[in-house]
């Protein structure tokens, strides 16, 4: 059955997820040579230390587990990430694009670059992870959250964007230049500057973060404070 999808306030819809890791179960381990296959199903790894793990456009992996990924760069150009959980991963660069994410959790991570344009991910959960720059430019993205995450910048150039929330998030930069927001909860995020105001339409903020955002609206709106 799916999850019960809850509401902060009325009118803005939080995102919904019908996956749990527990649905995961006892997973047999996988081995190295795996690793490199064009489809990853039903295994579970811990302690991966690599330089580079690439996966070839098109492969796959689903309900997998992931515990400690230490690795240089991870390349996923459009692969697909279904039903799988990673915790403790450090990655400097993660190269993302044009990748399907469906019903991933992402835990206690950390991952600088994450290079992930024109991808679509439904029902994604990054919690208590530490991201530097994570570019959804032309991104498509339905139930996602970032739950107690430090993220140095989002670019959401010309993404489109629905039931996505930010608690206990801080974002040093947000770039929503073009993008097409629709239940996007802003409110439990700590946000530095804000580029490309107009394309927060559609998202939700608290009063204390419309005093903030007030003089940057009054200069879209071509007002004269004085």
């Amino acid at each position: 059955m799916p999850a019960a999808r809850s509401r902060k306030s009325a009118g803005t819809q939080s995102p919904s997820f019908d996956f749990d890791e527990s649905a995961l179960g006892a997973l047999d381990p996988g081995d190295d040579d795996m690793l490199d296959a064009g489809r990853l199903d039903g295994v579970a790894y811990a302690g991966i230390a690599r330089d580079t793990w690439q996966l070839e456009s098109g492969a796959t992996v689903e309900a997998c587990r992931f515990d400690g990924l230490d690795l240089g760069t991870w390349a996923l150009r459009g692969a697909h990430l279904v039903e799988s959980v990673f915790a403790g991963a450090n990655v400097p660069a993660v190269s993302a694009a044009r990748t399907g994410w469906r019903d991933v959790e992402i835990r206690d991570s950390r991952l600088g670059s994450l290079e992930a344009f024109d991808s679509a991910w439904r029902g994604v959960r990054f919690t208590r992870c530490k991201l530097g720059y994570v570019n959804l430019r032309g991104a498509e993205l339905l139930d996602v959250a970032f739950v107690d995450c430090t993220i140095d910048e989002m670019d959401l150039l010309d993404a489109a964007a629905r039931r996505v929330a930010f608690d206990g998030a801080r974002i040093g930069t947000l770039n929503a230049s073009g993008a097409r927001l629709t239940d996007v909860d802003l409110r439990g995020a700590d946000v530095g500057q804000v580029i490309g105001m107009d394309g927060l339409r559609g998202a939700t903020i608290s009063p204390e973060q419309l005093q903030l955002m007030a003089p940057a609206l009054a200069e879209l709106a071509g007002l004269v404070v004085e």
